[in-house]
Order: structure tokens, then sequence, then C-alpha cells
């Protein structure tokens, strides 16, 4: 029976969505699939092996398949002793990292810290003699703009320079054709694909007994995994001891808090979960899937603690997430779909991390039945608290771990949440947020921090301490930083008119907010059509700008 076949109704479905999107973006020259991502096109090469496998499950066009695999394995990095070795440029053209100028070894996690600390002053220092030079004026973006490209053409710089965490995404794919290829492919080309997943297992084991650069729960999960898959597949006992090694650790950890470090994160814990079932589906080893199955079942408690089926949305706030609406930037729907199947849970919209569909299908899905009713009874009035230890990637090493406090309501039309403690400089936190529902739209607010033109990067030290009780909410923010950075609030739903928001009241669509703020006076700012910003100024030049304090009032209307 063919792969196509042993898939349910639903798999098949989620399947072909995920094919028909990522055939439209293939190039037959290039042999990449192409994705949109914000109204410009760019190489995936993830989406080019997603794209692969879809082809494999189908059983057509194995010349195609075959293609995209050496197109991707052309982009593997093969630099032993960087810190990049084993990991894949993004594109032909994207040129690879500078090599023999980093030893990470005799950098240390320390090093890299205070190395990263070093060029943040230097950067701001840099960006504040700019703005004394007024002949400068106008130009300080394009400068600034040239210095960080000069840092990143210099010295390897993780996520600007090379991408870590593609190189787990890449090996599940290459795992997946190896299992289940049957012979289709070329022997040399099936030689190749282990010789690139040795490359990147090298890496990936460098990368995790150095610590130097951190890894996420969902990278975690797959780089287990990967570790017990090609450690019996290569022969490497090394690696299968260390995947049981790091999945007891993985378990210890969450066991504390009974939470992961991306804890109530919508946009990683379908990657987190779907992996765990590949553990199930592929390894031997029973010590091995009883870990995964317990953190698994876990994951889907906390999921389903803080899920709200009203909405179809997680409530907050949220450790790391692209996207506030669900629908968006998260495979969980897919996962929902097909683990409850089309009669208990139709709706699949097809999201960005709908492309990873072919290889999420080749994993096992499990919805525990324990957590099933909580995914679909309607909560009214329920508070949520809930303690985890954050990741702070560009953090300290030696405290990048900070106990927070995630505290949220739910009820149908209206949710909140707010989170304490948290140092995380990822610009992907949202330490507080309102979901309302407008009629059939749903709205959002969430609080967040930039650059004041905008740029929404990693930024060190601007500290977040909130509660959420009811449909009121309290945040403290403090800005411990050596640049100028914009706190601010943005609102989404359709409808929304600049006028109506005043520094104590929002009169949004369906919603009223009062707000109560020791803070600079806001700026209101339209995105788009559907989005404002209400921005506030923390300024060097005004110490009290530093900190700030808010106090909300969120009632339906």
């Amino acid at each position: 029976m063919s792969l196509y076949d042993q898939l349910s109704p639903e798999g098949k479905t989620l399947l072909r969505e995920a094919h028909g999107f990522l055939r439209k973006g293939y190039d037959p020259v290039t042999h990449l699939v192409s994705v949109d991502s914000e109204g410009s096109f760019h190489i995936g090469i993830r989406e080019s092996m997603y794209y692969a496998l879809s082809l494999m499950i189908l059983d057509r066009e194995w010349d195609t398949v075959e293609a995209v695999t050496r197109a991707v394995l052309a982009l593997q990095m093969d630099a032993p002793g960087e810190v990049f070795h084993g990991a894949f440029r993004h594109s032909p053209s994207e040129p690879a990292p500078a090599a023999g100028v980093l030893d990470a070894a005799r950098l240390g996690t320390d090093g890299r810290y205070f190395a990263d600390l070093a060029w943040e002053r230097t950067t701001s220092r840099f960006s504040r003699l700019l703005e004394s030079r007024p002949e400068l004026s106008g130009r300080s973006g394009e400068i600034e703009a040239l210095l960080h490209q000069a840092l990143t053409e210099s010295v390897p710089v993780a996520w600007d320079s090379y991408e870590p965490n593609t190189r787990e995404f890449i090996l599940m794919c290459l795992a997946m054709l190896l299992e289940h290829e049957g012979g289709r492919l070329p022997k040399a080309l099936t030689e190749e694909i282990a010789r690139s997943a040795r490359l990147g297992m090298e890496g990936a084991v460098a990368r995790s007994l150095s610590g130097f650069t951190p890894l996420n729960t969902n990278i975690l999960c797959m780089h287990i995994f990967l570790l017990d898959y090609f450690g019996r597949r290569l022969g490497n006992e090394e690696w299968t001891a260390l995947a049981l090694t790091d999945a007891e650790a993985m378990l210890r950890q969450y066991r504390e808090y009974h939470a992961c470090a991306e804890f109530n994160s919508p946009t990683y814990c379908g990657v987190d979960l779907s992996t765990l079932g590949f553990v199930r589906r592929y390894s031997p080893r029973p010590e091995l899937v009883r870990l995964a199955d317990e953190l698994e079942e876990g994951i889907w408690q906390d999921v389903a603690e803080f899920y709200n089926p009203a909405m179809r949305n997680f409530c907050g706030p949220y450790s790391r997430a692209y996207e506030l609406d669900c629908a968006v930037h998260t495979c969980f729907y897919d996962l929902m779909y097909l683990g409850l199947g089309e009669s208990l849970f139709p709706w699949h919209p097809f999201s960005v991390e709908s492309v990873c569909n072919p290889l999420l299908l080749l994993g096992d899905v499990r919805i525990p039945e324990a957590v099933r009713p909580a995914l679909f009874e309607d909560k009214q009035d329920v508070r949520l608290r809930h303690s985890f230890r954050e990741l702070s990637e560009r953090g300290d090493p030696r405290r990048n771990n900070a106990l927070c406090t995630a505290t949220g309501w739910i009820s149908p039309r209206l949710m909140t949440g707010a989170l304490a403690g948290s140092e995380n400089p990822s610009y992907q936190l949202h330490p507080l947020v309102i979901f309302w529902r407008s009629g059939e739209a749903l709205g959002t607010v969430s609080l967040h921090r930039c650059l004041p033109d905008g740029r929404m990067q990693h930024m060190r030290t601007v500290l977040f301490n909130g509660q959420a009780d009811r449909n009121r909410l309290t945040m403290d923010v403090e800005a411990r930083v050596t640049r100028d950075v914009d706190v601010f609030f943005e609102i989404f739903c359709p409808g929304l008119d600049p006028e109506q928001l005043r520094e104590s009241c929002w009169t949004l669509p369906g919603l009223t907010v009062r707000l109560s703020a020791r803070a600079p006076r806001p700026e209101i700012r339209r995105v788009d059509e559907h989005t404002l910003r209400v921005v506030y100024p923390a300024r060097q030049e005004d110490p009290a700008s530093l900190r700030m304090h808010f106090d909300l009032e969120a009632e339906l209307t």
C-alpha cells in the first residue's frame, strides 16, 4: 500500500492542499520552491524539501524528487570546526558565512554573550553619533545597515549570516526520504543524503554540546529524534546515547513547572507535538518512546488549559509567537483536523506553516482522550495562572532561564493575558494581549517594543511585569537599554478609527478599553487598514520615560 493510501481522508486533504501550494512556487530551472513572504518572493529550502516529500508520498515525479533533493544538498556547508558546519544556505545566491574568524570552542558561551553585548553597545553609540551629525540626516538608517552588513559579512552571526535551525528541519525531511523512498532514488543520491545527514548531525551535536546557540523546544524535539534515527541508521552509538540523555534532561526540565521554555506558544507547540509523534512511530527504543509520550501528553494538557474553543485561539500571554491569530502562522489547526477528524473539527485554514504538512503527516499525530473535552467545552470566567522557565536565546548564558508567571482569563467573547518576570529579548514576545469578538471578526491588542525606526529585533533588557485578572490588566515596563526604543500597543480589528483613541479611553468596534498610564504622551500611528499603534517613546535623554506603568480595563460593548 502506498504512503498516500495509508493516509486518513483528512491527511489526504492536507497533503493535496500543501502540494498544490508548493507546486505553484516550484522552479524547474533551479529545482527549488519560492514562497511569498509579506509581498516578496524568496527561495525556501524547507519548502523545497516539503515539496519533495509531497511527491514521494504521492509516488510521482521521482526525477523531480531527485532534482530538488540535490539542489538542497548543494546548499549545505561543509565546514568542520565552524559554528555553521552542516547548516544550509537559503539560496544559491546567498554567500557562505565568513570562515576562520570565530573559534566557538575557545570563545565559549560567555564570550559569545559579551561579544553580542559589546556589539549592541557599539551600534547604540554609533546610532547616537549619527544623530549628532546633521549633515547625515536622513541617511542614518542606510549607514547603520551598512555597518550591520559589514559585521555579518565578517563574522558568522546566528540568524543574521546563517540560520542554525533550518538544519534540523532539513534533516527531518532527509530522514523521511531515506525511510520511505523504497529504492526509487539512485543509490548515489541515497549515499549523498546519508553523507549530508552525517555533516548536519556533526554540526547539530557540536551546537548542542557547546550551548553556543541554545536550542528552543521545537528544535530540541527534532534534535532528539534525529540523534536516535541517524545514530541507528549511520551506526553512531554516541548519538543514540545522547538522544536518551537529552530526552531525559528535557523531561526533567518540563516536569519542574509542567511547562516548556516556549510556554503557551501557538507558533511552536504544533512543531513540538508533531515531532514527538515521529519518535513514537519510528524509534524501536521503548525508553525513548515513553519519555516522548509523557512530554507529548503534558504539552497537550497545557494547550487545553489555555485554548478557547469559542475563539479557536489560545489565551495569552505568549513567550514566543509570530501572529496572535492561530489561523495565520501555526500548524496547530492542521494537527487538530488530523487528530480529531473532520466530523469533530472541520476547520483547517491554510496558514504559513501548512506547507510543512507533507512532513507532519509522516509522524503519528495523537490527541490524548483525556484532553479532547477541553478542546470543545465552553470556558466561562476561567482564570489561568502558570509558571515556567523561559529561554532567552541571546541572554546571559548563566541566567537565561528566568522564572516567569503567565496569568490569563477566558470567556467566550473576551480573553486577556499578561506575563511577569520575562527577560526574553525576542521580538516574538507578547507580554500583554487582549482578544475579543467584534461580530464575526477577531480583534486583538498586544504590547511590544521596537526601535524608533520600527525594526522589531532582539532587544536586550526591556523588562515586562504584568498580571491579568478577568478584564483588568496591569503592566510595568522597564527599558534598561542603551538606545532609544518605542513601547507600543498594537490594535487590530476591522473598522478601527484613530479618532476614537484617546489617552485614557480607546473606543474600538465591540470593545472599550479604559487606560491609565504613567508614561510619555503617546502617538497614534496607522499601520494598515485594520491596524493601529499607540506608541510611547522611551528616550535616553528622559530617564523617567524608561519606566512605564499601565492599567487597562477591557469591556465588551
